[in-house]
């Protein structure tokens, strides 16, 4: 999988590296090696970005067309030939980034096709090149130490590569053959085709609830909607998909005008330039990225999947416009991190949720679409930026005898923050001390750094991250919660639980009747003594409204209509 974009730009250091010896212009090299996909010299120091080659497609940023797009940060370089190329400073690091980010993602399904965007990169990633089966490319990717991997979203794709500077060369002419030439190979495009099916049928439907719960959530929030279908695809959808859809797909959306290349970390001066005059071969333009209108709540209140399992997932959450760029960002993430910032304890859903009364391992809130970077980081992954966002709530799997009291006491806690117990100054200032140290944590290496700064060029901003640390310092109290009043209304959330016997769930929260807390007894047998004050909260707890209006707002669905 981390094989495929690594071959295409080797050939052409190897040329460059030839041309240096030979005292040849670097402009006159990467000219004549562009068939090649450009040459990058493997010997060449690190430095800071320079000016881009000339060649016969000129590699010179296209002034004109840069002063009509004033959205475009001003340190991203737009070629007369369509893409864009964002070079960090170089530095003395030994590992090199590459992200080529296409503004191409799952809105651009054709109606019936969900999943198209997903297996198209996926076969150009891991299917082999035109030089290299599927098994040679992880052969020569394997003795690089080199990553190689696609991530696709609802609007971007991005082809993610790493590789020490020694082994640049080698490395290169892989990363821009993935994508200038893929092998389309039958057999592969099945493996991977199967593969994506056997993720959604095996994996998300019967082994990880709570993505199950996730995945359906955002379904449910933008039904009708671009964002509506699971990225990876619906399974029905997939089955029926032919490689000459693919290879189709693939010409529409992986175009140079809807592609900008990043470069991060100790590369050579021409790497920037060289890759942009390399992947010059794209097709230079296709039909406008797909619109992507305002989604509004809109119901019903609850969905609840159906499926075997020992506990219940719990998600909810509503589409909104809110986003990094608001001026209401820096006061919201206040209000987030202290309702419940994903992976830290200090949160109201935390303390009150789990560490209180012991319902499950974690709950966190969100307020925009969030996916864990992986391994031991809490940090979100890069290239997810999107036009519409959400605000989710998440609780980690609960007892399906304590589910409902679960659901009922997330709403207790939102309630709350707009009544009896706003959030404090105290509170506030505690979060943005948090805040201040946390998010330097977010960009700690270059591919982080260079993931944020493709973000800022999505939402037409710079330095965003600096500027959010920077701003979260000056909020007041007041400032949080006016624009937590503002953006967020607990009526309008959407519910999903993903769990067994829904049917009396159903009927539960139609009923409305107290539900209960039942906690964990002891070794002993005994259930440990609880405060009178929180067992009085309880109670109130217990008899909150689920904001389920009738029969029409709870929908049951069968865990296998799900994604399919």
């Amino acid at each position: 999988m981390k094989r495929a974009l690594f071959i295409a730009l080797a050939a052409a250091c190897a040329q460059q590296e030839s041309a240096r010896r030979t005292s040849q212009p670097a402009a006159a090299a990467m000219e004549s090696g562009a068939a090649d996909g450009g040459v990058v010299s493997p010997g060449s120091e690190p430095h800071k970005p320079a000016a881009a080659s000339a060649g016969s497609r000129s590699a010179t940023p296209a002034a004109a067309q840069s002063e009509q797009r004033p959205s475009v940060p001003p340190d991203v370089k737009r070629f007369s030939f369509g893409l864009s190329l964002l070079e960090l400073p170089g530095n003395q690091n030994a590992i090199v980034n590459v992200q080529l980010r296409f503004r191409a993602g799952s809105v651009d399904d054709p109606r019936g096709r969900a999943g198209l965007t997903y297996l198209t990169a996926r076969v150009m990633t891991e299917g082999g090149t035109q030089a290299l089966s599927a098994k040679q490319l992880l052969e020569a990717l394997f003795p690089l130490a080199a990553e190689l991997d696609v991530r696709v979203d609802k609007e971007l794709t991005t082809f993610l590569a790493r590789v020490h500077r020694d082994n640049l060369a080698k490395f290169l002419p892989i990363v821009t053959d993935v994508v200038l030439h893929p092998r389309w190979d039958p057999e592969e495009f099945r493996r991977l085709r199967d593969a994506a099916v056997n993720d959604i049928e095996k994996r998300l439907r019967q082994g990880d609830d709570e993505n199950l719960g996730k995945e359906s959530l955002e379904e449910s929030m933008f039904r009708g909607h671009p964002y509506e279908r699971l990225t990876l695809g619906h399974a029905s959808d997939l089955k029926s998909m032919s490689l000459q859809e693919l290879q189709q797909h693939a010409g529409r959306v992986f175009t140079a005008d809807r592609l900008t290349i990043g470069v991060a970390g100790g590369y050579p001066q021409n790497l920037g330039s060289d890759l942009a005059q390399a992947l010059s071969a794209l097709p230079p333009r296709s039909q406008p990225p797909a619109a992507v209108a305002q989604a509004q709540p809109h119901g019903p209140r609850f969905v609840l999947v159906e499926k075997n399992s020992d506990s219940t997932a719990i998600s909810m959450g509503m589409p909104w416009t809110l986003s990094r760029k608001d001026p209401d960002w820096p006061a919201m993430s206040i209000a987030r991190s202290a309702i419940g910032e994903h992976r830290q304890t200090n949160g109201r859903l935390m303390q009150r949720l789990r560490e209180m009364r012991g319902l499950n391992y974690g709950d966190y809130a969100y307020i925009e679409h969030f996916r864990q970077e992986g391994g031991d980081a809490a940090t979100a992954q890069t290239g997810r930026t999107r036009q519409q966002q959400e605000f989710t709530i998440w609780l980690r799997p609960v007892r399906d005898e304590n589910r409902l009291f679960a659901v009922r006491a997330a709403l207790y806690e939102l309630a709350r923050t707009f009544g009896d117990e706003p959030f404090s100054a105290q509170e506030v200032e505690q979060t943005k001390g948090f805040l201040d140290g946390y998010i330097l944590l977010f960009d700690q290496t270059d591919a982080r750094k260079l993931g944020y700064a493709l973000d800022d060029q999505f939402y037409g901003m710079k330095g965003f991250l600096a500027a959010w640390r920077e701003a979260v310092r000056e909020v007041s109290a007041d400032q949080v919660n006016r624009a937590w009043r503002k953006w967020v209304d607990p009526a309008k959330l959407e519910i999903v639980l993903a769990g067994k016997d829904m049917a009396s769930v159903k009927k539960a929260l139609l009923a409305g009747d107290p539900t209960p807390i039942h906690y964990q007894k002891d070794a002993t047998g005994k259930t440990p003594e609880k405060p009178a004050e929180q067992l009085a909260t309880d109670k109130e707890i217990a008899k909150f409204p689920f904001g389920a209006k009738g029969d029409a707002d709870v929908q049951v669905v069968g865990v296998d209509r799900m994604f399919e």
